[in-house]
């Protein structure tokens, strides 16, 4: 009886203790059925993860395409609105007319070259095609070399919403700070508008004064120490407006 209770007991180890067998047993039946359990999850885990972030991805996209797309269907009033014979082009005329309208007369030379600057397909006038392609051209560079006279213009009038020659200085400033930066623009902001200056508006001159400050601040000069240019080349930088 002794010899039974003693084989009984070897039968069953001490609780918490596993034998050679149960060890071997624990070894390949259950652990890999952990593993693949724990594998399992992790690639659904993972797939969760990728699949979050593939919509925020999606978001974010289609965010960025709404934003987009409001902003290009409000510069198109704009340059319907400087488009005075509304015939679907921006030639000299319409933007001598609308700089006459903001107080900034150019001669009519000065305004044929600003034309010329994105007339891709050189027939004297800015099509609704190269106006679209001005704006991502411009608005994506990062090295101030592309003409920007006509892309201000444009974004002054846009801003210019009840058609009265002036803007929100706010509204300017927060359009200047995400082309150029903060530190050059503030500084010319304080230089030309008076601190117990109540309308808070500024003029087409005022805007492009600030504009011109603020990316000569960001870029400097195009030009290395003792460089000369082509005639007629000139640094867009700091002379483009």
């Amino acid at each position: 009886a002794g010899a039974g209770a003693g084989g009984a007991e070897g039968a069953r180890p001490a609780r918490g203790l596993l034998n050679s067998v149960q060890a071997d047993r624990f070894a390949s039946g259950v652990c890999p059925r952990v593993r693949s359990d724990l594998t399992e999850r992790m690639v659904a885990a993972g797939a969760r993860r990728e699949e979050i972030e593939s919509e925020r991805a999606k978001r974010e996209r289609e965010r960025r395409e709404f934003k987009e797309a409001q902003e290009v269907e409000t510069w198109r009033r704009a340059v319907k609105r400087i488009d005075r014979d509304a015939d679907q082009k921006v030639g000299p005329d319409d933007l001598l007319n609308e700089l006459a309208f903001l107080q900034h007369k150019i001669k009519r030379p000065e305004a044929e070259k600003i034309i010329w600057e994105v007339d891709d397909d050189a027939d004297g006038a800015v099509d609704w095609e190269e106006f679209r392609t001005m704006f991502y051209r411009t608005r994506d560079d990062q090295t101030g070399c592309e003409p920007r006279r006509l892309f201000l213009i444009v974004e002054f009038v846009m801003l210019d919403k009840n058609h009265h020659g002036v803007v929100d200085l706010d509204e300017a400033v927060s359009i200047l700070y995400a082309r150029f930066g903060k530190e050059g623009v503030d500084e010319r902001v304080q230089e030309i508008v008076a601190p117990d200056d109540n309308e808070k508006t500024i003029k087409y001159a005022q805007f492009i004064d600030i504009a011109k400050h603020a990316a000569k601040a960001k870029y400097g000069t195009i030009l290395k120490p003792g460089a000369t240019m082509v005639p007629h080349v000139r640094s867009v930088a700091t002379d483009g407006f």
